[in-house]
Order: structure tokens, then C-alpha cells, then sequence
């Protein structure tokens, strides 16, 4: 018999109804809530299976609850409905953890369908409950405690060893031998503190000594080049930027690593570009249209018109980012998406499609990818998607 709860979140009453009674008849025990404030009362003191919540809601946002959900409830599945489907919002609701995305208006059977597997997946894998932070043991704190990575009673200690010990003890947990301080006067005619003062009881006649051997160590020094540590190339290249930049160019100082040889792979590309691009697409141009934009936002466009070639380019050179295109011959977008995402899981993807849907468009983020975006796109929202991805 099916004893599943369901809580469906909506500020629509009448959808609130019409899902409780299409689920209801399949024995499943419904509770609503017309705001995700009441939902989270609800949480709070009964257990639910899954929670079924509009995207759209005054206040706070379905996109809302369910962070909530993931930060405080993760063993709770949610399916998000909307009215106001799109690519969008269906990747930011994959991303945070929803089951399904489910677009209105949806039929009776579409909704049991998603129910069901969100449950069923429930059932496989079931997800484990943040636990209580356990209870803690007060009566075993201690105020007199040496330090926090040496957890001992400084009067344990010292009863052991002596008060001397504990006090020298320092955050290294080894013992210091203190120094006692000496006593100091103000010498006027070295203008500054001298012990001798306090120990003789009279001020040096004529030069200061201390001074004297403070300008015979200044005129050895004499010659030396101080260099700025901020125009070194590297601490074992110490050689200046401007002076190698002036007789070897920009390129060569953008592409000098700890190596101290420049990479042939960069050299001669844009010495103010920051970050290294990967562009697949079977079509050229589209390629060609994607390196013109992002060059504008000081990236290093590279291009591949095949997966193979992609690969291969990702094995010998290290990318920041990846645009890569849902179609391609040989292989899809997806199956080149799972290998980056195997090899390469530090690279973001960005997958874009002139066949966009919001299906692949979730697919292809529950495999690892970081955005989706639709062809055609706009200079603005390829650079807003790669600026985001590249500060990720």
C-alpha cells in the first residue's frame, strides 16, 4: 500500500486542489501549503517524501525553497512546476537539486509520471538526513586548556612537569626560554636606547659606537643593486619585465611559466588575454562568431570543428573554459560532455544548441555541464554565461 506524503506548494488553491486529487486517487497522502513559509512549518514537524512547488509565488520563490530544501532537507526530493517555463530557469532548478521540471499545464498523467519516478529513485537511493550536530559533553570542556591543538589542562601539566613549563609553552607546543628583559636607557648622544648606559651609568664619549659601525657596514654596501621584487619575472627568473618585454615583446612575458620557456602554443596570441577558451562546433563560423566575442572580454580563443580534435586539444593544452555545441557528427555534445567531465572535471562546460529544449537542456546538467545556452544567442548573454562560468 502506497504511504508516501506528498506536499504541494502552490499560492494558486485551485492547482493546489486539482494536483492533491490527481494524486490522492492513486493512494497518496497529500498536505498544500499557499506559501513556502507555511511549507517550511510544515517540514519542521512532519516527514514528506517529496514536495511538489510552483517556480512563481509571491515572497519567496519555488527557486527559493528549494535551496531550502537542499540546505536543511536533503532527503527530500522536489518537483518544480511552472507556468513560466524556459532553458533558464530549468538549468537553475537542476543544478539545486530538483527531480523533475515539470512545464504547466501538464496533464494527469505527466504529473504521476514524474511522481512516480521521482519516488521510485527515492525508493533505489535512498538519501540520507543531515543528522544532529550530537549533544555536547559540557562536564569534558575545559577553561584551563593549554591551547586548541594541544587539548591538555595546563594544571595537569604543570603538576607533571612545572608552572615554568606551562608558560613557555607556545601555539608551536614546544617550550621557549624566555629571556629575561634588560633594562634600557635613552642615550642622547646615539639617540637612541643603550644598555651600556645602564650598565656603566655614563654616555659614550664622543661618536656612537653603534652608530659608527652602522655607516662602515652602509659604505661596503655601497654598489649593490636593490631590484624591486615586483617587476621580477620569477623568484629564479629575477630578471625585469619591462627590460626582457622591451627587447623581446609583450607575448613572450605572457607566455613565460615557472619554466622560464615560453609556451609555443600561446606564443603570439593576445599578450592581454587572461584565460584560455576551447570552442567545438561542427560550423565554423559559429566558432569563428564565438572567438570575435570572447576575444573582446581578453580571452584566447581556440577552435575545434570535431570531438576528436577537441580531445586532443584538451590533452596537450590546459582551458579554462569549453563551448560546446549539442550536435556534432561522430559523437553528441553529451557523450563529449561525460568525457570532459571525466577527465577534465575542472573545466567548465557551456553547451549550446540550435535544437534547444528545456529536456536536453536538464539532461545535459545533470551531466556536468555548467550552462546551456540556445542558438541564436546575443554577444551579451555568451559573455555573461563565460564570465560566470570563468569566475566559478
Amino acid at each position: 500500500m502506497i504511504t508516501e506524503k506528498i506536499l504541494v506548494v502552490d499560492d494558486e488553491e485551485s492547482v493546489c486542489h486539482s494536483i492533491g486529487k490527481i494524486l490522492t486517487r492513486k493512494g497518496f497522502v497529500v498536505d498544500n501549503s499557499l506559501d513556502v513559509e507555511d511549507a517550511v512549518k510544515k517540514m519542521s514537524k512532519t516527514s514528506f517524501d517529496l514536495v511538489i512547488t510552483d517556480l512563481m509565488m509571491p515572497k519567496t520563490s519555488g527557486m527559493e525553497l528549494l535551496q531550502i530544501v537542499r540546505d536543511h532537507y536533503p532527503e527530500l526530493d522536489v518537483i518544480m512546476v511552472t507556468g513560466y517555463a524556459s532553458i533558464e530557469s530549468a538549468v537553475k532548478a537542476t543544478k539545486l537539486g530538483a527531480a523533475a521540471y515539470l512545464p504547466k499545464p501538464f496533464t494527469p498523467d505527466e504529473l504521476m509520471r514524474v511522481t512516480e519516478q521521482a519516488l521510485e529513485t527515492r525508493r533505489k537511493h535512498p538519501r540520507v538526513a543531515k543528522k544532529a550536530a550530537p549533544p555536547v559533553n559540557r562536564t569534558a570542556q575545559r577553561d584551563d586548556l593549554i591551547d586548541v591543538d594541544m587539548p591538555f589542562s595546563e594544571g595537569e601539566v604543570a603538576k607533571a612537569t612545572s608552572p615554568g613549563y606551562v608558560e613557555a609553552l607556545t601555539h608551536s607546543d614546544i617550550p621557549v626560554a624566555r629571556k629575561k628583559a634588560t633594562d634600557r636607557a635613552y642615550c642622547a648622544t646615539g639617540q637612541r636606547e643603550c644598555r651600556r648606559l645602564v650598565t656603566e651609568g655614563r654616555e659614550c664619549a664622543g661618536e656612537c659606537p653603534v652608530l659608527k659601525k652602522e655607516r662602515e657596514r652602509a659604505a661596503k654596501a655601497i654598489g649593490r643593486v636593490a631590484r624591486p621584487t615586483a617587476d621580477l619575472i620569477d623568484v629564479d627568473m629575477p630578471f625585469s619585465i619591462g627590460e626582457v618585454e622591451r627587447y623581446m615583446g609583450a607575448d613572450y612575458i605572457n607566455c613565460m611559466e615557472r619554466s622560464d620557456i615560453p609556451r609555443a602554443a600561446l606564443y603570439g596570441h593576445d599578450a592581454t588575454a587572461r584565460h584560455a577558451v576551447l570552442v567545438v562546433d561542427d560550423e565554423p563560423i559559429v566558432c569563428h562568431s564565438v572567438r570575435r566575442i570572447l576575444s573582446k572580454g581578453r580571452c584566447a580563443v581556440e577552435e575545434a570543428f570535431d570531438v576528436d580534435a577537441a580531445l586532443q586539444k584538451m590533452k596537450l593544452h590546459r582551458y579554462d573554459l569549453v563551448i560546446l555545441d549539442l550536435k556534432m557528427p561522430k559523437r553528441s555534445g553529451l557523450e563529449v560532455l561525460e568525457s570532459m567531465r571525466a577527465n577534465y572535471p575542472n573545466v567548465p562546460v557551456v553547451m549550446v544548441s540550435g535544437f534547444a529544449s528545456i529536456e536536453n537542456a536538464i539532461e545535459a546538467t545533470r551531466l556536468g555541464a555548467y550552462n546551456f545556452i540556445p542558438k541564436p544567442f546575443t554577444p551579451t548573454e555568451l559573455m555573461k554565461v563565460a564570465e560566470e562560468a570563468l569566475a566559478a
